[in-house]
């Protein structure tokens, strides 16, 4: 086997300490889409336990199945209200979107330093605008933020937001 010379910018400790969050806000997610009387289907796999050496293609956590209308989800758990998400994930989803003509959600989750859930946001890919980070974050991960203003996080809203995507669609 081949010996890869480099350092990773995260440790197997810090990769995996990056899902405590994204495992919260998927927790209290699927219970407000099981409340609000979404349903949804996994797509996404998990592989924080996967020997992985090299980046691969980012899948969204979720298909969304409401009446006839789909849309694929994905979590994000945060500490605070900046709407940052990977730039390699963006590009990847926005694949998903084309392949599958069903827009992308992402859902934003914040918790403060006692785990409780202080603020809800979504981000509809395509709709919701976003810019470049200047700078990497301190994983060496190149981000977007979001710079709309971000709704919140709701049924009436996901549904409004669902109905105009396939309403506005070709």
């Amino acid at each position: 086997m081949k010996k890869l010379e480099f350092r990773p910018s995260k440790s197997k400790d810090d990769f995996r300490n990056n899902y405590r969050l994204h495992d919260l806000a998927e927790f209290h997610g699927k219970n407000l889409l099981t409340q609000w009387g979404i349903e949804f289907v996994e797509f996404g796999k998990d592989k924080r336990y996967e020997r992985v050496w090299e980046k691969g293609e980012d899948k969204p956590d979720l298909v969304l199945k409401f009446k006839n209308h789909r849309a694929f989800l994905d979590w994000k758990g945060k500490h605070k209200s900046k709407w940052l998400v990977n730039e390699r994930a963006i590009n990847s989803y926005q694949q998903w979107s084309k392949k599958y003509n069903i827009p992308v959600i992402i859902a934003f989750l914040v918790f403060d330093e006692s785990k409780d859930l202080t603020d809800r946001k979504f981000a509809f890919l395509n709709i919701h605008n976003y810019i470049f980070s200047p700078s990497r974050q301190w994983d060496k991960n190149k981000t977007v933020e979001f710079t709309s203003v971000l709704p919140e996080l709701n049924k009436v809203n996901i549904l409004d937001y669902l109905r105009k995507f396939f309403d506005d669609a070709p």
